[in-house]
């Protein structure tokens, strides 16, 4: 069990998704409505060309940003978030196999505090932070969100639908959302025809 959840206190789903927008366009990422992309899984979140989250309306006041492939490392989101909206947001991540959990608190975009356990009792201590802040959907994974959400929207592909009897909960007004960053096709430049003259310099014309 390894994932990494973002929460923004006090906002509703619709500022959290403007918000999400606009920081993936400083990073020249557009929206797409294309269903069934390849994750681009990268070990520096950032740097991914498809960075798709599902997003779960607020409950306890606080709205879930959750992305594809449950990196530890949200890629600057829970600071944009904060820094755009001027709110309060919280990055949490967890890591079983390694042992630990960890979280940072933003405020206005500038980092709060910090804290988190790497030792024998990490576990206890994560899930007594997640319920002394009442944060929702611990442990809630992307691709179950984006598989029990509309066949219409961009899930990636491997998100596309649910395996198995049982269907998560998901809260009304979920949303999935995907942004891309496009490479831009290099255009060759084609040579001269051949026994074409060049013109000659201006000076030289006259």
């Amino acid at each position: 069990m390894q994932f990494g959840t973002v929460y923004v206190r006090d906002t509703t789903l619709g500022d959290v998704k403007r918000a999400l927008e606009a920081l993936m366009a400083d990073t020249a990422r557009q929206p797409t409505s294309e269903r069934g992309l390849e994750p681009t899984p990268d070990p520096v979140t950032s740097a991914k060309p498809v960075r798709s989250f599902a997003l779960l309306p607020p409950e306890n006041d606080w709205t879930t940003v959750i992305e594809d492939g449950h990196p530890v490392d949200d890629g600057g989101v829970a600071e944009g978030i904060s820094d755009i909206l001027q709110a309060e947001t919280v990055a949490l991540t967890y890591d079983e196999q390694d042992g630990s959990w960890s979280y940072t608190r933003y405020w206005e975009g500038q980092p709060l505090e910090a804290g988190g356990a790497d030792d024998e009792e990490f576990d206890v201590s994560a899930r007594e932070f997640v319920g002394d802040q009442a944060l929702p959907h611990f442990g809630v994974y992307y691709e179950e969100v984006a598989a029990a959400a509309d066949r219409t929207a961009p899930s990636l592909a491997g998100a596309l639908e649910i395996i198995g009897d049982i269907r998560p909960r998901l809260p009304i007004g979920s949303e999935v959302v995907t942004y891309v960053r496009r490479t831009k096709k290099r255009t060759k430049s084609r040579p001269l025809e051949a026994g074409r003259a060049r013109e000659a310099p201006l000076h030289e014309r006259q």
